[in-house]
């Protein structure tokens, strides 16, 4: 998401919305289609911000746009003439020509307008923890999110409510890559390992976001064109291929973990 504002940020910010067009009305939460049609029709895109996994459209006069993707959405710039894809919901006609389409093919994600000052109490962010790339994350503050929770370490990492901005793909290469096992629980870390853990999440995410982000599936950027950081992946997707690390020998394995695949090196990641 962060590689998507990037990309939109230097695109559409100071556009006009010229029009809007709901194609399915069941990919908005807390709002209704007139509203979202009304509202952001004549609006300018003043500046776009992350919280999580969500982007947030901030437009003249107060109001905002908050965009969830899920596992499978898409937000991207068009240009006019372009073929929309199958499973496109919405559409937002900019002042250049251009389109702003979401697209989401399992519709998990969402749109949500909210009221000048109602982000942090809107649906989609009033129970998100503290970002991940944000200078309130410390080494301090993560031990203390994950301190004397019994939670396997793995699902707890994926809750949004305590660590905001982190997915399945990126909490696998950051347990690699600070040697955790994915099934350790949080009060068996002691400081050092959650010092490592900190600094694989941040130079994970750092080096994912200079790469504009992982595709596996569904994934584009701001301008629709996929993410390099797959070719990079350690451990993710890589089931029964050799570890990447020097020396070691062995293959990656994979587990099921709250209903989501987990990929580990046995080897690296020793209990």
């Amino acid at each position: 998401m962060e590689t998507i504002r990037r990309d939109l940020e230097g695109s559409v910010v100071g556009l006009r919305v010229e029009s809007v067009r709901v194609r399915r009305t069941d990919v908005l939460r807390q709002t209704r289609r007139r509203d979202l049609v009304a509202t952001l029709t004549g609006r300018r895109i003043v500046a776009l911000e992350r919280v999580g996994k969500n982007l947030i459209v901030r437009l003249s006069g107060g109001p905002a746009l908050i965009v969830n993707l899920g596992m499978t959405g898409q937000f991207y710039v068009a240009d006019d003439d372009a073929k929309l894809p199958k499973h496109t919901h919405v559409i937002i006609e900019l002042s250049d020509g251009r389109r702003l389409v979401f697209r989401d093919v399992r519709r998990f994600g969402h749109l949500e307008l909210v009221g000048d000052g109602e982000v942090g109490e809107s649906f989609s962010l009033r129970n998100v923890g503290i970002d991940a790339r944000s200078r309130r994350f410390t080494v301090r503050k993560l031990g203390e999110l994950l301190g004397g929770r019994a939670a396997v370490l793995k699902s707890a990492l994926l809750n949004q409510s305590l660590v905001a901005g982190l997915g399945n793909i990126y909490v696998c290469e950051a347990l690699h890559r600070a040697r955790l096992s994915p099934e350790l629980r949080c009060n068996e870390l002691d400081q050092e390992q959650i010092a490592r853990l900190h600094k694989a999440i941040k130079q994970v995410l750092s080096e994912a976001i200079k790469a504009e982000g992982t595709t596996v599936s569904d994934y584009v950027t701001g301008r629709g064109v996929p993410g390099r950081f797959q070719r990079r992946l350690r451990v993710y997707g890589r089931e029964g291929q050799p570890c990447r690390t020097p020396g070691c020998g062995n293959t990656i394995k994979r587990i099921v973990q709250s209903n989501r695949s987990t990929y580990y090196c046995p080897g690296c990641q020793r209990r």
